[in-house]
């Protein structure tokens, strides 16, 4: 950790890439006076110390406080770097700072962080799992980001341990979700629009999500060899602008091969709807922009709706393509790369193996995905 030394004290630069003022008691212990976002912020903090030990002002550990919760949360937000050391994606900022507003500044705002303890942590994730509370699911998004934010409290010295130390706070319940049939998937595709039909193929078939799907370019479609290559998605923020990003993680990177019933409708799409040139999207609206989020729901809720499962997501046609995949023989690891699901070390170490059964997977879902004459 760098740190610059001085006398009487010293700014360190944290982990979180904040930097930290200490000073050093006339009894010499060495005392946090908080973290800053910046080095010239810390260095005026610490010059303010200096001037205030001179005039007899030296604060004592019953004088410092540490921040709120709700500032430091923000500053945390704005900060917060990735295991690939880049900024939060927009989206996930929207995310973070919505679960913040709805679900955590309320109950923990105005406190202090070193005032936060595991009692009242363990009354907040009760009452977000309880009859009035937004249900299990946003209570362990809402516990795992508190708890992330106070572990960077913790790196940054300003509390000794993280109160978050509730057993299974973090856990979401397990998906309940329903999982259409095939026989569905193609009755939902017959009420589409034509421009839109290979989405929910390309969602129940193949397993990719909405933002892959909708940024795809004709580039990355290869159907001479039958694959496609997920290297984008592209999203809306909470204003409304469209934003073209990096996979959800590094094992959303991925080439995967389609089935070749699948390769057929996705032939037809690009000669009547896709953009020209390698930059081209794939799926566009009317006027022949690329297609938008909104459009898209709009078109599926009344699909949906008309063939009578209005409770069917998009994404639970993802859940659809990882059961195919299974029952084709497919070990776990296999699906979880046709998803574009694991962690980077997995990704990594089982990619290039995956590949070539990827294929066999593809080849073996064409006896499944075939629409069952009446």
């Amino acid at each position: 950790m760098p740190r610059e030394r001085r006398a009487g004290g010293g700014i360190d630069r944290l982990p979180s890439g904040r930097y930290r003022v200490r000073i050093v008691t006339p009894d010499g212990r060495r005392l946090s006076l908080g973290t800053h976002a910046s080095k010239r912020a810390a260095e005026a903090a610490y010059a303010r110390s200096v001037t205030d030990q001179a005039d007899g002002k030296l604060a004592t550990p019953s004088a410092v406080t540490t921040p709120t919760l709700g500032d430091y949360a923000s500053s945390w937000v704005e900060t917060r770097l990735t295991k690939r050391g880049e900024p939060l994606r927009p989206r996930v900022k929207d995310l973070y700072l919505m679960q913040l507003r709805l679900h955590i500044v309320p109950t923990f705002g105005t406190r202090r962080l070193a005032r936060i303890t595991t009692a009242q942590v363990r009354g907040w994730n009760a009452r977000l799992r309880g009859p009035d509370g937004p249900g299990a699911s946003t209570a362990a998004k809402c516990y795992r980001l508190l708890r992330s934010i106070l572990t960077t409290a913790v790196e940054d010295g300003l509390i000794p341990a993280n109160p978050c130390t509730i057993k299974g706070a973090g856990v979401e319940p397990a998906d309940e979700r329903p999982i259409p049939t095939v026989a569905q998937v193609h009755d939902l595709v017959e009420h589409l629009p034509e421009r839109m039909r290979c989405v929910a193929l390309l969602a129940a078939f193949v397993g990719l999500r909405r933002g892959e799907i909708l940024g795809m370019r004709l580039g990355d479609v290869d159907l001479d060899r039958r694959e496609i290559a997920i290297v984008r998605q592209r999203q809306l923020d909470r204003h409304g602008n469209h934003l073209v990003c990096p996979p959800k993680s590094d094992a959303g990177r991925r080439v995967l091969t389609i089935p070749a019933a699948l390769a057929v409708d996705l032939r037809g799409h690009l000669d009547a709807f896709a953009q020209p040139g390698d930059d081209g999207y794939v799926f566009t609206g009317q006027k022949g922009g690329p297609l938008a989020p909104h459009v898209w729901q709009d078109a599926w809720e009344k699909a949906r709706t008309e063939v009578g499962i209005p409770e069917i997501h998009l994404h639970d046609l993802r859940h659809l393509a990882g059961t195919l995949a299974a029952s084709t023989g497919a070990s776990t690891k296999e699906v979880m790369y046709r998803l574009g699901h694991g962690t980077h070390q997995a990704a990594l170490r089982y990619q290039h193996a995956t590949r070539h059964r990827d294929r066999a997977i593809a080849d073996a879902l064409d006896e499944l995905i075939a629409p069952r004459s009446n």
